[in-house]
């Protein structure tokens, strides 16, 4: 599994509060984007803080071989120690303030990933088979408002709540994380963002940068068109695919 990786800070945001990594094992590579909210700097802090615990915790637990389930609950941890070093870290500064970030991370095989999701940003899979399908659900208002079938799927993406999230990593001393796992089949793609690319590009035309762009290029692409499109806020893009070899792992 190889992940290729960007991180802009947009047109309009005076600081980037996106954070994102990518970390190769043996058998599979950890992806994280985290999104930070809560004030400028707060943010940044936030995002920082959030994807280094996670990535510490996961290193220093995952057994090259690990069951999928095992994977999942390995991830939900890691988010777990993500919230309380953001939460810590906002209660006991010397001024309290309000810090809080997104979490979407994913470990992948090239048979299997394993996914864990906080907040808004997204996991999407990319079939061998053609098209594009959002991994994970949205913990904000407007997501509630469309299962309860207040609002349409389309209204979702203009709606003036849109990016109130119910569920954030180290606003409250706990938090709620969904963890999945699917299988992988030869050729499927994996693509981890945050707000700043789905919410400046249209999932059919991020499908189209996928497929008609060298995997390298990806990131880069999708970044340049979310600014073409307004770049209304930092973009974190992550793309992960099947290595040819099994045995070769690149971030």
């Amino acid at each position: 599994m190889k992940a290729f990786l960007g991180c802009d800070i947009g047109r309009m945001r005076p600081e980037n509060q996106d954070s994102i990594r990518a970390e190769a094992f043996p058998d599979g590579v950890l992806a994280l984007v985290c999104d930070g909210m809560g004030g400028m700097q707060n943010g940044s802090a936030a995002s920082k803080i959030a994807v280094a615990a996670a990535e510490e915790h996961f290193c220093a637990k995952y057994e090259t071989g690990m069951p999928p389930e095992e994977v999942c609950e390995l991830l939900r941890s890691g988010a777990a120690a993500a919230n309380q070093k953001v939460y810590r870290a906002a209660v006991y500064s010397e001024t309290p303030v309000r810090m809080g970030t997104t979490l979407v991370g994913a470990f992948a095989r090239n048979d299997v990933a394993c996914i864990v999701n906080i907040g808004d940003s997204r996991a999407y899979l990319l079939s061998a088979d053609g098209g594009i399908r959002q991994l994970t659900t949205d913990h904000t208002v407007v997501q509630v408002l469309y299962e309860q079938g207040v609002i349409s799927a389309e209204e979702r993406a203009t709606h003036v709540r849109r990016n109130e999230l119910i569920r954030a990593v180290g606003v409250s001393s706990r938090v709620l994380s969904d963890t999945q796992a699917l299988p992988l089949q030869q050729g499927d793609m994996l693509l981890l963002c945050s707000d700043g690319l789905y919410g400046m590009v249209p999932e059919d035309q991020i499908e189209q940068i996928c497929r008609s762009n060298p995997p390298e290029q990806v990131p880069d692409v999708c970044i340049a068109k979310a600014n073409a499109n307004g770049g209304k806020d930092n973009i974190s893009v992550i793309l992960l695919m099947q290595s040819e070899n099994a045995e070769e792992n690149e971030s």
